[in-house]
């Protein structure tokens, strides 16, 4: 009787729960916003994308390549900031996206190379703030373009 009984108990006990099934490892999280420094620029990519490019040449002054915003007719300035330091700049068309172009201004490139957070505006949309490039990037490149 009693191994009659354990049999039962054992019997009973298979039958609850499946086996659990190991979980699928979780997707490794995109990468957050990330700033690069190429030849003459300075990009913010979101998620390998890019986002924001400051380039500067000497010659040309200041260009600013917003990725994501849309050209507005009627629209032909943009703002970009550095930590309190805002110039404005000439929009203009730019394929499906807008640049800004305009002098390189010295307390802005001066923020900039401290590594103030950069937001842009263009009519209507707005970038940012984003946390400015890491010095190591922004000093060599601000003084690379000082007028």
């Amino acid at each position: 009787m009693r191994r009659l009984a354990l049999l039962a108990a054992l019997a009973l006990a298979a039958c609850g729960k499946p086996a659990e099934q190991p979980k699928p490892a979780p997707a490794p999280a995109p990468p957050p916003l990330v700033w690069s420094a190429e030849e003459d620029a300075l990009v913010l990519r979101d998620h390998g994308a890019d986002l924001l490019k400051i380039e500067c040449a000497k010659d040309k002054g200041l260009t600013i390549h917003g990725e994501r915003f849309k050209p507005v007719a009627s629209e032909e300035r943009m703002s970009v900031g550095a930590g309190d330091v805002v110039v404005t700049l000439v929009a203009t068309p730019d394929g499906a996206a807008v640049k800004g172009e305009g002098a390189a201004d010295p307390d802005f490139l001066r923020a900039l190379g401290e590594g103030r957070k950069v937001a842009v505006n263009y009519g209507y949309q707005n970038m940012g703030p984003y946390d400015g490039p890491p010095r190591e990037l922004a000093e060599p490149f601000a003084a690379a373009c000082m007028p």
